[in-house]
């Protein structure tokens, strides 16, 4: 990594062309990044790149993931509790003030949105003979 948590271009590169060439790949999730960014880049256009921002920052809140056979949905829940606004209003002020233009992203499709997708074919992936915890 580099500063700022940017991935150095020979490192973001190796990412994209694994998705690229991985056609099963359909969404890379990335958590407690610090904001909510969905990106698809044209290099790997099948894959949806998800930034997910950590619980404690601005804005307070959780994303939940739902997949299911068509698709997926991905919804962000702000917390309601009195303590999670008071440490939310304290974490706005980071940056100048500008954190939550970047904590929330671009647009209400970085913290929500649904692909459709057919996932039907998909099968829990089964432990190898004798691993810990199969059925051997």
């Amino acid at each position: 990594m580099t500063s700022g948590q940017r991935l150095d271009r020979r490192q973001a590169r190796s990412i994209l062309e694994a998705c690229a060439s991985a056609p099963g790949v359909f969404l890379h999730h990335s958590g407690h990044t610090h904001r909510n960014k969905r990106t698809v880049l044209p290099q790997a256009g099948h894959v949806t790149l998800q930034e997910v921002g950590a619980a404690k920052d601005y804005p307070g809140g959780f994303v939940l993931l739902r997949v299911h056979t068509g698709g997926y949905a991905l919804n962000y829940y702000r917390s309601n509790s009195e303590p999670a606004g008071e440490w939310s209003e304290r974490g706005s002020r980071i940056a100048a003030g500008l954190w939550p233009q970047y904590a929330f992203g671009r647009s209400v499709r970085d913290r929500n949105s649904v692909t459709v997708r057919d996932l039907s074919g998909i099968a829990p992936l089964l432990p190898a003979s004798g691993a810990v915890g199969g059925t051997g």
